[in-house]
């Protein structure tokens, strides 16, 4: 019996201890669950700020929208470079019940002349879709054509919905488009002056807010975006003036087609500011479809391409002579017939000329290559060396345009015997076409380098915020010096080798050139490709207008005179005509037309009250006085006539 109670006694004491487990769990779990309902009753009816901005951010989120960049106009603030608003296509990948039939309707509103792009297309969407069946969004066509927008959203397909975005568009399209440049699908500045400035004229913020599900993938998409006055871009006001860049593009394209050229540059700078009026190249290419060119079309060659100048590097020798007092203008100098041997080599003249003996002035309005052997000798490669660099030679204009070059003029230490002479005539160096003009400005200016640049001003919602202002980077010469080169430059238009740059009406100072190409094969100078030029400025006594004209592989006729020569004459005498450039023989009248219609007006006063009555009697009206003050005006300004 004792056994049995004691057997009996253990099964309660195990069921007790269950119990108590059992009631302590609950207890906890009890505790669990109210602080958990404490801390939600909290979160809901008592947040602070940190709670509702974490909620906030759990709920919504960001994504990048493209918004308008700043504008780009000329001068003249003529729109050159715009932002557009157009619809891009995205699809709902949930939402859509047969996505194979969804991507042939899509592509067939996208692309519907072209099959093989139709197709293409077709795939890439089912390709798509079928990997994000999960996805809330994906991208179906960025910044579609209007058309094509309408096209699509008349097929009203569940699934597919459309967001405004901002595309970059070139109105006046080739027009200085490699100086311009332009920019990638997501708005970002990919050339030229579009990807030197893009931290300034790209929008400051480019995000809008979207709804997000519990996994944090967008659900919603906004119908448009604005930007905030503050968060503006800047537009930027350039220097080219877009009347002159058309008459310059188009002037240099009709020559390289006639020449059957290769190519072309054209600048046209103002020399005392350095600003840049026009920068024209041929062949040139449209950014509004910039993919459809090679990459070699985009660059801005005025920049970026180191020639040989040829015999307009002439001017720069004579300038370093005579500003060393080495030689005068009028010194003569014996240019051995035709033929002088240095360093075991013999130079000749161009077409084979046979020069004797030329005082300085001619040797460069002849363009005598021995001629300027002899001055460069004067000189020694030291002091040479010392005035090119002076110039800007074979260093950055630091001109405001991506991809620019340095040119090539070797440390003296690198020369040999015939460096010296092939130099003095432009050969064995290479610079840009944005140096030469810039180191003939020096000519124009009184003596001063000045650093070249495209861009005049910043502005914003219409005020200008900041102007560029001109930068003087030293002085390579005396004012005289400068005015003994103008005074050769203006002869060698006169009477040598630049008639045919003549402008009627202005003094004209240039200077040719006919630059031997190395023949990439043989690694020799070419007997038959050249690079033919033409820079100046006028008019001579009071230079408003530095431009440099260079023809690559003309062919036929090579000569820069005859070659490049017309197309200044024509830029030039043209763009006097929009600038309103005055011309040596023109009278110019100044009339202060408020002192002379205040004395005009009391002084016919009388006369017309007289003139009234007498139209009212033969008219049988009355006429204004607007009438009467603009025939006092003729009146007065006959007598100054």
């Amino acid at each position: 019996m004792r056994k049995n109670r004691q057997t009996n006694a253990r099964p309660t004491t195990g069921r007790t201890n269950v119990r108590a487990r059992i009631v302590t769990t609950c207890v906890v779990l009890a505790f669990c669950f109210a602080a958990l309902a404490a801390r939600l009753a909290q979160l809901t009816l008592f947040s602070d700020e940190r709670i509702e901005e974490f909620s906030e951010k759990q709920k919504f989120g960001s994504i990048n929208l493209h918004m308008p960049r700043g504008l780009i106009s000329d001068r003249n603030m003529n729109d050159l470079a715009v932002s557009i608003r157009l619809r891009s296509i995205y699809a709902n990948p949930r939402k859509l019940k047969n996505y194979h039939a969804v991507a042939r309707t899509l592509a067939g509103k996208i692309e519907p002349k072209s099959k093989i792009r139709r197709d293409k297309l077709r795939k890439k969407l089912e390709k798509r879709f079928n990997k994000s069946r999960r996805k809330y969004f994906v991208w179906v066509k960025r910044k579609v054509a209007p058309e094509t927008y309408i096209s699509v959203k008349a097929a009203n397909i569940p699934g597919v919905g459309f967001v405004k975005e901002s595309r970059r568009f070139y109105p006046k399209r080739d027009i200085a488009a490699k100086i311009i440049g332009f920019c990638g699908i997501d708005n970002q500045g990919l050339y030229g002056l579009e990807y030197r400035y893009d931290h300034i004229i790209h929008p400051v913020e480019s995000k809008s807010i979207v709804r997000k599900d519990a996994r944090g993938r967008p659900i919603s998409m906004p119908a448009s975006f604005d930007i905030a006055a503050s968060l503006k871009p800047y537009d930027l006001v350039l220097t080219i003036d877009e009347r002159i860049q058309y008459i310059s593009e188009k002037a240099l394209e009709r020559r390289v087609m006639s020449a059957r050229a290769k190519g072309g540059v054209v600048i046209v700078m103002n020399p005392h500011t350095g600003e840049i009026l026009a920068m024209a190249e041929q062949p040139k290419f449209n950014p509004n479809n910039y993919s459809s060119y090679k990459s070699g079309s985009w660059k801005p060659l005025g920049v970026s391409q180191s020639v040989e100048p040829g015999s307009t590097f002439k001017l720069f020798v004579a300038a370093a002579a005579l500003e060393e007092k080495m030689v005068t203008p009028n010194e003569t100098i014996n240019c051995e017939n035709g033929r002088y041997e240095v360093g075991g080599k013999y130079f000749k003249e161009a077409q084979n000329h046979r020069f004797n003996k030329l005082a300085l002035w001619e040797v460069i309005a002849k363009s005598s290559n021995i001629g300027a052997i002899k001055i460069a000798e004067k000189l020694g490669p030291e002091i040479l060396y010392k005035h090119l660099r002076a110039f800007g030679f074979g260093e950055l204009t630091n001109i405001d345009l991506p991809g620019e070059s340095r040119g090539l003029l070797r440390p003296t230490a690198k020369w040999s015997l015939t460096s010296l002479p092939s130099i003095s005539f432009g050969q064995e160096v290479a610079v840009t076409p944005i140096q030469l003009a810039t180191g003939i400005s020096v000519f124009a200016n009184g003596g001063y380098l000045v650093r070249p640049r495209l861009v005049k001003a910043l502005r914003r919602d219409g005020k200008v915020i900041k102007t560029i202002k001109t930068e003087i980077v030293r002085k390579p010469l005396r004012e005289s010096t400068a005015r003994s080169i103008t005074d050769m430059m203006i002869q060698v238009v006169r009477n040598g080798t630049g008639k045919k740059g003549a402008v009627p009406g202005f003094t004209v100072a240039g200077k040719t050139g006919t630059a031997q190409k190395i023949d990439p094969v043989t690694r020799t100078y070419s007997e038959d490709k050249f690079l033919s030029s033409f820079v100046g400025f006028f008019p001579a006594e009071n230079p408003r207008l530095v431009i440099l004209v260079m023809i690559d592989e003309p062919v036929g006729v090579v000569w820069g005179g005859s070659v490049a020569g017309p197309v200044f004459a024509e830029v030039a005498s043209r763009s006097a005509r929009i600038l309103r450039i005055p011309g040596a023989g023109n009278e110019i009248y100044e009339i202060d037309w408020s002192r002379m219609l205040k004395g005009r007006l009391d002084k016919d006063k009388s006369e017309k009250q007289d003139y009234r009555r007498t139209e009212k009697t033969e008219t049988g009206g009355e006429p204004g006085d607007l009438v009467d003050l603009f025939r006092s005006v003729i009146d007065s300004v006959k007598q100054f006539i």
